[in-house]
């Protein structure tokens, strides 16, 4: 992750990308794997094919894989931005989505496609491990939902699981529940497992869950929105997610 954030690729890593590529395909999504490709000639579409990363970017809705452009022609419409109040300062590029292929492109094409500039990050937080951060916030007390929709190949939800079960031993945390399904509108929503402890009371607490989620992409809500509010209700709540026999 450090060599592609810092375009600083090496052999190894170059290696692994080109046999991804070549095992998945590139006309598939890695945000979505069972989203069909748009097949729209639009600009906001094209420029995904220009690296491997992007080239298996950002994927949408099921049953629009041509959202993205429609989103992209609206919200650029003047009487749209009037009527949002947006870019009151007339600014001169469009309006776009944070998707990171700015640097991706040279400036002619920047120009061409009318991208506006990055977005801009502090150095020292790209590189940040955030598993310390996560586990300090469990030794606080402080609950933490992980959640990995299974239909996305760029945080699999293999990697937030082991992810997860690290978190656990590290902190001493013993497992709530068996590994399995939890429900939204009594369908199966993913599956589910959650850790927890003692706390100064000597009441058991969850403290950390992992989740994934059935048929979801890589922005959850965006592709599941009933499966990620009963998600996020059940956190919020601090109630289990939904089991066969709740």
């Amino acid at each position: 992750m450090r060599e592609y954030v810092h375009s600083q690729w090496s052999q190894g890593c170059n290696d692994v990308f080109n046999r991804v590529a070549d095992e998945v395909s590139l006309d598939v999504g890695f945000d979505d794997l069972l989203l069909p490709v748009c097949t729209s000639s639009s600009n906001v579409e094209q420029f995904k094919v220009r690296s491997i990363y992007s080239a298996v970017g950002k994927r949408e809705k099921k049953g629009d894989p041509c959202l993205t452009g429609r989103i992209f022609t609206y919200l650029n419409k003047p009487e749209v931005q009037k009527a949002l109040h947006a870019n009151t300062t007339h600014l001169p590029f469009h309006w776009d989505f944070c998707l990171g292929v700015y640097l991706l492109l040279n400036s002619i094409e920047r120009v061409k496609l009318g991208f506006c500039r990055p977005l801009v990050y502090q150095e020292e937080n790209i590189d940040m491990n955030l598993i310390p951060l996560v586990s300090n916030l469990i030794n606080k007390g402080i609950p933490v939902l992980l959640y990995s929709g299974d239909q996305d190949a760029k945080i699999p939800l293999t990697q937030t699981r082991i992810i997860a079960n690290n978190i656990a031993k590290e902190l001493n945390l013993s497992p709530f529940s068996n590994y399995g399904t939890w429900y939204d509108q009594k369908q199966v929503g993913g599956w589910t497992q959650s850790f927890g402890g003692a706390d100064a009371n000597g009441k058991n607490v969850t403290y950390l869950t992992f989740a994934t989620v059935r048929g979801a992409a890589h922005e959850v809500p965006f592709t599941s929105p009933s499966q990620a509010l009963t998600l996020f209700h059940s956190f919020v709540n601090g109630i289990p997610l939904p089991r066969p026999s709740n």
